[in-house]
């Protein structure tokens, strides 16, 4: 088998992830075709893995790649152990469950957790969040947490033998049904803050249309600010103009929503256009003189 592009780049990449984990990576070898875990059928090869790192080009920093293909490789791990292990008596029954467990999930285009131009299913028009898959039981580095829903490339269901569509089918009609509910929420409070229902987070539930439109509540735009994946705030203009900057940087970068405020439409989110220093600009307003005295600007 001739080795992939980048050969060296992703063998740096599947030697960090090896060497660094403390986990299931540890049983994993390098071979002359990929890894394989010595005494079981689980094979991955360099090509599959050139596909978890993605382009070098655009991917940044090594740590992203090797953060990537460990990714990868503990899914694969996880769903070896599902589907083909030696006690596994039945693998369609135990696929179908494994189904049943894939849940929405959105991105900002450029997050940092983003697994790269193959793993969206859909780009909400706006260019700014991604629709892809995740996995219920899985953090966002393919490592069991039972209430976690990670990040799920859909080249890992093809590579472990599961038929993609069907798991795609669960993902669009579990976010349909979670976004009813919390359209029905939001109407009921149009100025609650947005928050998660069920396994689907404020980022998820903003792929929807029908999410988007309950948001709009008649209107043909609105903004809003979305920091962290598990809480939004609308009518940004009751709202400190910095917070949405501020509020992004301290959230920890894996749970970071949207840099910037989005303005949000029934078929787009887009972000702000950038330009400006909101934090400088909220420091520089003077304090009124009495509350019912509106703000003066100094510039």
């Amino acid at each position: 088998m001739s080795e992939p592009r980048e050969s060296t780049a992703l063998r740096r990449a599947v030697l960090a992830a090896l060497l660094l984990d403390r986990g299931p990576l540890l049983e994993l070898e390098i071979a002359e075709a990929g890894v394989v875990r010595p005494g079981t059928t689980l094979a991955v090869a360099w090509g599959e893995l050139l596909l978890a790192a993605g382009d070098p080009r655009e991917v940044g920093p090594e740590r992203v790649r090797a953060r990537r293909v460990a990714r990868w490789l503990r899914l694969r791990v996880a769903l070896h152990d599902l589907l083909d292990h030696p006690l596994v008596a039945d693998r369609p029954a135990a696929a179908a469950a494994l189904t049943a467990r894939v849940r929405p999930r959105g991105l900002p285009v450029d997050h940092g957790l983003h697994p790269g131009p193959a793993w969206p299913r859909r780009t909400v028009l706006g260019g700014a969040l991604d629709l892809g898959m995740g996995l219920r039981g899985v953090d966002d580095d393919g490592g069991l947490d039972p209430e976690g829903v990670g990040l799920l490339p859909a080249g890992v269901l093809l590579a472990a033998g599961v038929e993609v569509s069907a798991a795609a089918d669960r993902a669009d009609r579990y976010l349909q049904d979670m976004a009813e509910l919390a359209a029905g929420r939001l109407r009921l409070d149009p100025t609650a803050a947005l928050r998660p229902l069920g396994d689907a987070d404020v980022l998820t539930l903003l792929a929807s249309a029908t999410y988007r439109r309950a948001v709009l509540d008649g209107q043909s735009m609105r903004s809003a600010a979305v920091p962290s994946r598990t809480r939004g705030w609308l009518d940004l203009s009751r709202l400190d103009p910095a917070f949405a900057i501020s509020a992004a940087l301290l959230t920890d970068a894996d749970e970071r929503g949207f840099t910037r405020p989005i303005l949000v439409t029934a078929d787009e989110v887009t972000l702000a256009r950038p330009g400006g220093d909101a934090v400088a600009q909220c420091l520089a307003d003077p304090a009124p003189a009495e509350r019912s005295m509106p703000v003066e600007r100094i510039f």
